[in-house]
């Protein structure tokens, strides 16, 4: 998997493969933050889920997505901007429970990066990604309907409803969406 450059604004974008070295500290110290917390509890995370990170957990975390792409499970990459990691962004590669493949979600932890037109950058790589690499007519993703800024960012490029939400074991309310296209 190569590195994948991108724009947003005057900001150069650039999704990598995880280093467990490099971005485990990034991940502690978001996840550390006020911010880390609000961002899981936006993407799902119900509250007595949220553990309080560790340097070591977040390691194995990152090894867990490494091996998940060896065994063509799943494709992430490291979201940097400025040369420091900010966030990641995955593609599902087998169907799971909750959502169909190729399913792509999306992290920016650094609440810094946030608003700058970085979310839109990736998910139009990710699509293109889908289509060139993966010679996918479809991807699909599910968010928290709650979750307004997300629903925003999918609804602009054009994604539709994939059935009704739907209420999780967490009485999280979900929705799954997909974007059809021609390769």
């Amino acid at each position: 998997m190569n590195d994948i450059i991108s724009k947003a604004g005057s900001l150069k974008i650039k999704l990598t493969k995880p280093d467990v070295n490099r971005d485990a500290p990034f991940a502690l110290g978001w996840f550390e933050s006020i911010h880390g917390k609000q961002t899981l509890l936006l993407m799902g995370n119900a509250e007595n889920e949220i553990k309080p990170p560790t340097l070591e957990g977040e390691k194995k975390t990152l090894q867990k997505f490494i091996e998940l792409e060896k065994s063509n499970e799943q494709l992430t990459w490291m979201i940097q901007a400025d040369n420091k990691t900010i966030g990641a962004v995955w593609i599902e590669l087998k169907d799971t429970e909750f959502v169909k493949s190729p399913a792509v979600h999306m992290m920016i932890g650094d609440p810094e990066y946030r608003g700058q037109g970085i979310g839109r950058a990736i998910m139009f790589e990710m699509i293109k990604y889908a289509k060139e690499k993966l010679k996918s007519s479809v991807i699909y993703s599910r968010h928290l309907v709650s979750n307004k800024p997300v629903t925003a960012l999918l609804d602009s490029f054009s994604f539709i409803n994939d059935g009704k939400s739907y209420i999780d074991s967490n009485n999280l309310e979900w929705q799954n969406i997909k974007l059809t296209f021609d390769i």
